[in-house]
């Protein structure tokens, strides 16, 4: 496996060494691709081409790129490694790429050269003699990506590169524009609690969906309810105006296929959503243009002031007879303060429609091929979670069961604190088996297999990839099981397109 890296180019020189009769599409690309980045300087070394016939075939962004562009017009010299380069690096060249060498050298000759000088060097088409290979890559201003197939399949990359593109927000740089404005306004901003704020930041860009990064501020991470944008609550005791309606709905773990058909239906019928940062991005694309979208501004420490906020304005709208869906993930009743939000209506008199959701405590297991209960092996589940009331752990973690399968919810980046309470105190056994679930039912779900008493060293070796949960139990071992020296396992077993639903099939069925 390569490494991939983000090289600083700044000041370099780099040499290009092309003896092609004509100038290829090759050598045109290396030069806009390297002027056109940072600001280097790039020396073209041929016998046979003319700066006419190079600068008419340039697409450089400006006529100061074209300033950092000088030929030489005659062969390549292996001392023109050490005479055109830098002061700064005693004139040695800083890249070399070769496309096509002169008679008297040979490609291997000038490799191992650069080699034993320690210059990166690129040859065309030609792998062995490279310590360095460009990728096929997507340059937008703020962003770049590169990908590669490790020298498998050239063609195959560009066809990865263009698959990818389509799924980047139209609005991508203003995304990154935004969340860079916000980073830059916490860390000048001496009023504020940096610590958390950053936390906060590192949560919205984890969880909120892609395109509403692009529209979050310093304001959002005002703590004072009394400061929310809502309305004021005054406006809720107009008598005149017809009471609208509140739906407390779960919308799955994540996939459109786990969403119900009721759920479906409430969303294009809402005139506002309500949602939680973790609904993900596919649900939250199936809401109508039309519909007002807020979403939850939970960050740490702020969770209750954030559910007060969606309470408030909730409230606010359905005195103004608006239709308003209270959107959670999953299922709103598990761990999803489903049963506070229907008791806050309530007390105002205003009837609440529940439409569950698939839980991702059991969409979770099934995906990762675990079933919760098996004979002889599992007679009990028991869904748990890591973060109890004001953040802290719950004090009643369950005792050992050797037949109960149990699901820890919002508990991974707990897990340090959790495992010495269970193993130590609870009597858990190191050896049983556990599985990380992320990202259920979605494109990029990852399972990660494990036993208890490596969990911690695990989860600390891998990123993240939230939301997750945590399965514990003899049940993760029924299908598959770790080797006796493996560690961990990670599996890659995201949801294809092709493994979606197709909405429009489902409501000529509904029809």
């Amino acid at each position: 496996m390569k490494i991939l890296a983000q090289l600083n180019t700044s000041n370099e020189t780099i040499i290009i060494i092309d003896e092609s009769e004509t100038v290829s599409k090759n050598l045109i690309n290396k030069i806009n691709l390297t002027l056109n980045s940072d600001p280097v300087k790039v020396i073209v070394i041929s016998s046979k081409l003319t700066s006419e016939d190079i600068q008419k075939n340039l697409t450089l962004d400006n006529a100061t790129n074209v300033n950092r562009l000088e030929l030489v017009s005659r062969s390549f010299k292996i001392n023109d490694l050490f005479t055109l380069g830098r002061d700064e690096v005693k004139n040695v060249v800083d890249r070399v790429f070769l496309l096509h060498p002169p008679k008297e050298l040979t490609s291997d000759s000038i490799y191992q050269t650069c080699v034993e000088n320690r210059i990166p060097i690129n040859t065309f088409n030609s792998a062995p003699f490279s310590t360095f290979t460009l990728l096929s890559t997507y340059a937008n201003k703020n962003l770049q990506i590169g990908i590669t197939t490790n020298l498998q399949g050239c063609k195959l990359s560009s066809r990865l590169k263009r698959e990818l593109i389509k799924s980047i927000p139209p609005n991508i740089n203003d995304i990154i524009e935004n969340v860079s404005n916000v980073r830059k306004s916490i860390n000048s901003n001496d009023n504020l609690n940096k610590r958390d704020k950053l936390k906060w930041l590192s949560q919205i860009i984890d969880y909120y969906p892609l395109n509403e990064l692009g529209k979050i501020s310093i304001d959002d991470l005002n703590d004072d309810i009394n400061d929310l944008k809502s309305s004021d609550s005054s406006s809720s005791n107009n008598s005149t105006t017809k009471i609208g309606k509140i739906s407390l709905i779960g919308s799955g773990p994540g996939s459109i296929s786990n969403l119900t058909i009721g759920a479906l239906n409430s969303i294009h019928e809402a005139d506002l959503v309500l949602a939680d940062k973790l609904v993900p991005q596919e649900i939250l694309d199936l809401i109508p243009k039309n519909v007002e979208i807020f979403i939850a501004r939970k960050f740490p420490g702020n969770a209750d002031n954030a559910q007060e906020e969606l309470l408030k304005i909730g409230l606010d709208a359905v005195m103004k007879g608006m239709n308003v869906v209270r959107l959670k993930q999953g299922d709103p009743y598990i761990f999803g303060r489903g049963g506070e939000e229907f008791l806050f209506f309530q007390k105002h008199d205003i009837k609440v429609e529940v439409l569950c959701g698939l839980s991702s405590a059991f969409v979770a297991t099934a995906r990762a091929g675990i079933p919760t209960t098996h004979r002889g092996v599992a007679d009990q589940v028991m869904i748990c979670t890591g973060v109890g009331r004001h953040g802290k752990i719950p004090d009643n973690l369950p005792l050992y069961e050797e037949k109960r399968t149990v699901i820890f919810l919002m508990s991974i980046k707990r897990i340090v604190d959790i495992l010495p309470i269970l193993i130590d105190e609870k009597k858990w056994p190191k050896e049983l088996p556990v599985a990380i679930v992320e990202r259920a039912s979605c494109g990029d779900e990852r399972v990660i297999k494990t036993r208890l008493g490596s969990l911690a060293s695990v989860c600390a070796k891998i990123e993240s990839r939230p939301p997750g949960l945590i399965v514990t139990g003899w049940a993760c071992d029924v299908y598959t099981k770790l080797n006796e020296n493996e560690e961990f396992r990670i599996i890659e077993s995201g949801v294809s397109l092709e493994e979606n639903v197709d909405l429009g099939k489902i409501v000529k069925l509904i029809k």
